[in-house]
């Protein structure tokens, strides 16, 4: 496979992984030895493309994961009527134990805030799944196997500076993630109305009527200055909406 296109299969599972909230977790079972074990869990991904979980050590999924890291984590877009048309993302792995507190915890909360909540259950425990092999169908024909890495994003130097490009977009073009939002998701917020939660190399998520929605950039950004051509790229398609549609900038 071209390293290109390599690349734009990888950015298209990323980016479903990014869409979507929760997945299927397969385990081992304890109880029925030799059979899968499957359950809904909601998860975070990292920029390395790692997936966090957080779960209460008396699920059945947390007691199979601490006996058999080998775990298996399937995410798929629900929104097309032909589930073999579904695009979805199979994450194989190993799941690791990091405690009640890890580097990833905020991110993770920032997605899921009343899972915070949790910090009450003493029980509740962070995993980390490392990715072994991803597989990816895009649709009929689109199966692809990932290698770690090749799976794996470096984290973009532009990270650093997050705060300030929320920040930024919040204070000086609330009104451009007003359109973005309503462009991607057919939604009708208005200016002032959107949240921006983070910003990835994939994109953002953004809170708006109470929901988190998931803002795909045309490509990763990986470069440096990447974040800013990127954010105009969808400001300027969402603009070219329907007028009866669009929304207006203020002023």
């Amino acid at each position: 496979m071209q390293t290109e296109n390599l690349q734009q299969h990888i950015f298209n599972a990323r980016s479903l992984l990014r869409q979507q909230h929760s997945g299927v977790l397969s385990t081992q079972s304890l109880s029925l030895k030799g059979y899968p074990f499957g359950s809904v869990t909601p998860y975070w991904m990292t920029e390395q493309g790692s997936l966090m979980l957080y779960a209460s050590d008396i699920a059945q999924h947390s007691r199979n994961m601490q006996a058999d890291a080998k775990v298996s984590l399937c995410v798929f877009d629900g929104a097309q009527h032909d589930s073999q048309a579904n695009a979805r993302v199979t994450v194989l792995g190993e799941a690791r134990v990091l405690g009640k507190e890890c580097d990833e915890a905020q991110a993770y909360f920032q997605l899921y805030p009343q899972a915070e909540a949790y910090k009450q259950a003493h029980d509740f425990q962070f995993y980390r799944i490392t990715p072994s092999r991803v597989r990816y169908i895009g649709g009929f024909g689109e199966i692809y196997w990932f290698k770690p890495e090749d799976w794996q994003y470096p984290t973009p130097a532009w990270q650093a500076q997050s705060a300030a490009i929320i920040e930024h977009m919040h204070e000086d073009h609330s009104d451009a993630l007003a359109l973005m939002l309503n462009l991607q998701h057919r939604q009708d917020a208005r200016t002032g109305d959107v949240k921006m939660l983070n910003v990835l190399a994939e994109g953002f998520h953004a809170c708006f009527d109470g929901k988190i929605y998931f803002i795909t950039f045309d490509g990763a950004c990986l470069g440096n200055n990447s974040v800013r051509p990127a954010m105009v790229a969808l400001t300027q398609a969402a603009r070219q909406l329907p007028t009866g549609v669009r929304l207006q900038s203020p002023g």
